[in-house]
């Protein structure tokens, strides 16, 4: 109600949007035109069989006229809406029925009451599809009748059926029901039927991203689906008037279109592509308002045998370069194409290698300038695929924690490097544990938990455990923060890794629940022979020192640095100087021979 009491006014369920609304969801089904279908044939043969009448159809009103998905005893295809029963039964919530159209004044002059099929009874029951009357199925006969209840009632049955065979046509549709174009899996059916003609044949396709997925869904909270809907319905429209019947056009994403391209060479093509691009980046109207979109497209040529997703693979490879570089166009560059198949590859192996035993971790000691004595070791991680050999951490690891397999991972690291530390503190090797957290883990609400529970199961003094983390990770978190806090408050040894190589933000440093930073080897490197870069890393440590925080340099890699390091009162040296990452195994011997020396 509104506040002065009145009722809101509503749109009639036959109102002008309403029936747009419907319009849309029959032309989204894909039936109208659609050739002969046995199921609703046996719908319409039934309901005529049941009813005892010469005629049955299930038919779907259109805009403007009437089309017979399926028909007993009429010859007809379709008829003017104007004249039809069915536009009347479609708006009646309940079956719609006329026992004798000549005594009703609705039809009593209707062309097909007064002249051919001659209709002096009709009863319709609507297909219904969320929310939607697409049509009826009706049952007519040439002499008056009652119909009744029961009737009514079986009559709906038999339309639940047709509407159940209408959305089994829609699950199996080849229509986007936003744009009505052919979707993906037309896409997919006429490429092999050019294979099946020309196996060894050639083809291109222009793949077109109209609009990014974050800045369509941005645009969607902000206005609705609607207007973005309608937006796209108009540049697929004028796309088909500008592409025409050689070039056909393909919805295959929720704001991609998809061409596919005719013979001609490769620079043929391209500017073709280019030509489409600009003209699709001029303003065009929809509903009276001005739109402009800025589409990013990737080209790709296949083999016509490749089939339908891979060319759709390579072309989406080449629109993320384009997208990338922050380019419009883009060829499909085979060298990426096998980079990003690699990765994928890469991803689902991992799982397995956890599983089998495909990956180990390395050990990297740290020296402590205080104790003049090795004291700790961070854990590295390694992976010897079965087939693809030793892959690189710097491969692997950014793969794992851009995804949830990281939540795997990072568990598997712990649960390692713990258990090598009891076997070191049972051989009266006395070793800290570094092992670096993503901010995925940190964010996951029970990470603390986990990492705790392998804390406690390893029996190793939680101190001796290291958490690792990236300046990023912890700067831009509340989450991660405070898991770091309660790891903290558990125990653990908590140190900021590659302190100094983001934007580090120094208040928010204040606050971090850190004990150890770790200047990155980005800094460290160049201090021998810069000024500056020397004196920004003696202020970090002074920095450091000055905040409580235990100070370690990564990337020592020369006796100067050693000595500049020590000189200005780091803490802990990490580095190819001091040691380079080794097996579990030789970590005895190699602390043997260090205290010797």
């Amino acid at each position: 109600m509104h506040s002065d009491g009145t009722a809101p006014m509503t749109e009639s369920p036959s109102g002008p949007r309403h029936e747009r609304e419907r319009l849309r969801a029959l032309h989204a089904s894909a039936l109208l035109d659609s050739p002969p279908d046995e199921a609703f044939d046996r719908i319409a043969k039934l309901a005529a069989l049941v009813f005892d009448t010469p005629i049955a159809l299930v038919s779907l009103v259109d805009a403007d006229r009437q089309w017979f998905k399926a028909r007993v005893g009429l010859d007809l295809q379709e008829t003017a809406r104007s004249a039809s029963f069915c536009a009347c039964a479609i708006d009646d919530p309940d079956v719609f029925v006329v026992e004798d159209a000549w005594l009703d004044p609705r039809f009593a002059d209707n062309p097909l009451v007064v002249g051919d099929p001659r209709i002096r009874f009709y009863a319709g029951a609507q297909l219904r599809l969320e929310g939607h009357s697409l049509g009826t199925l009706c049952v007519i006969d040439h002499t008056p009748r009652t119909f009744s209840p029961q009737q009514r009632a079986q009559l709906a049955a038999l339309a639940e059926s047709a509407v159940a065979q209408i959305r089994l046509h829609r699950e199996a549709g080849r229509v986007n029901e936003a744009t009505r174009l052919p979707n993906r899996a037309r896409m997919a059916e006429d490429i092999a039927a050019r294979a099946a003609v020309d196996p060894g044949g050639q083809c291109a396709i222009l793949l077109i991203e109209l609009v990014s997925h974050r800045r369509m869904h941005e645009t969607m909270l902000a206005v609705g689906i609607e207007p973005m809907e309608d937006s796209l319905r108009a540049i697929a429209a004028e796309l088909r008037r500008r592409l025409g019947p050689d070039k056909p056009l393909y919805h295959v994403g929720e704001a991609r279109l998809c061409v596919a391209l005719p013979d001609g060479s490769r620079p043929e093509r391209e500017a073709f592509a280019r030509q489409l691009i600009e003209e699709l980046s001029r303003p065009f109207d929809v509903g009276g308002v001005a739109t402009q979109v800025r589409p990013v497209a990737g080209l790709a040529e296949f083999e016509l045998a490749q089939g339908a997703a891979d060319a759709l693979r390579m072309a989406t490879s080449a629109l993320m370069q384009a997208r990338s570089r922050g380019e419009r166009l883009a060829w499909r560059d085979e060298r990426v194409d096998a980079a990003h198949r690699r990765a994928y590859r890469l991803m689902q192996d991992v799982p397995a290698g956890l599983a089998g035993g495909q990956f180990r971790l390395v050990y990297q000691p740290k020296y402590s300038l205080h104790d003049g004595a090795f004291t700790g070791a961070e854990a590295l991680a390694r992976w010897r695929h079965p087939e693809l050999g030793d892959i690189s951490p710097a491969e692997f690891i950014p793969l794992v924690e851009r995804t949830t397999l990281i939540h795997e991972f990072t568990p598997w690291a712990l649960r390692e490097g713990l258990a090598q530390a009891a076997r070191w503190r049972a051989q009266g090797l006395d070793l800290a544990i570094a092992v670096n957290v993503s901010s995925r883990n940190l964010d996951a609400p029970d990470f603390v938990q986990r990492a705790w529970r392998i804390v406690a199961d390893s029996g190793v003094d939680p101190s001796r455990l290291h958490i690792e983390c990236t300046e990023n990770a912890v700067m831009t978190s509340a989450t991660t923060r405070d898991a770091l806090g309660a790891l903290r408050d558990l125990g653990c040894h908590i140190s900021l890794d590659d302190f100094g190589m983001g934007y580090s933000n120094l208040a928010c440093l204040r606050d971090l629940p850190i004990q150890t930073l770790k200047i990155d080897q980005s800094l460290v490197k160049p201090m021998e022979t810069q000024a500056r870069a020397r004196e920004l890393v003696r202020s970090l440590i002074a920095m450091g020192h000055a905040l409580g925080f235990r100070v370690l340099a990564e990337g020592v890699e020369t006796e100067a640095a050693r000595a500049l390091l020590t000189q200005d009162g780091c803490d802990a040296l990490q580095g190819y100087l001091l040691a380079r990452p080794m097996e579990a195994a030789a970590i005895a011997d190699f602390l043997a021979s260090s205290r010797a020396a």
